[in-house]
């Protein structure tokens, strides 16, 4: 596990996390939503399952259960919802919605990118694509360090 890995371990285990994902919800997920989710971000529902830190969210897979009163974001619901809406980025169906910015803006991740992650940046006034890891994107998220 790399330094910015760990860190961004320490980081959603100071905030709050809904808990690991198992395998066949991803999957059930990927086929609600028509896509197949980027490794990383797969990996992050197995770890974490959502999670919302000092900085930042990300939009997961919660349990029912554990969600109530709400606290975290489902991912598909998000996405279809955004998707239904036609909001900016949404129209793109490799586009998942996986965190926002508080400002209007979604943060998407691009399914087409399997391997490796693409994170865009996408709202009225703005357009910005990433291709970075998803803990690197979300720690300089959290510490101000990305420049939106």
């Amino acid at each position: 596990m790399t330094t910015r890995r760990k860190e961004f371990d320490a980081l959603c285990y100071e905030g709050q996390i809904s808990g690991p994902v198992a395998t066949h919800e991803i999957q059930h997920a990927e086929a609600e939503l028509g896509v197949q989710f980027p490794l990383e971000y797969a990996d992050l529902l197995r770890t974490y399952g959502a999670v919302l830190a000092d900085g930042f969210t990300i939009f997961g897979l919660p349990s029912a259960e554990n969600n109530d009163p709400p606290l975290w974001q489902n991912v598909v619901s998000v996405t279809q919802q955004l998707r239904e809406w036609k909001q900016v980025g949404a129209e793109r169906p490799s586009l998942i919605a996986i965190s926002e910015d508080g400002f209007g803006n979604y943060i998407y991740m691009d399914t087409l990118f399997y391997s490796e992650s693409r994170i865009y940046v996408i709202g009225p006034d703005i357009n910005k694509v990433f291709d970075v890891s998803i803990y690197d994107f979300f720690l300089d998220f959290a510490s101000g360090n990305l420049n939106l």
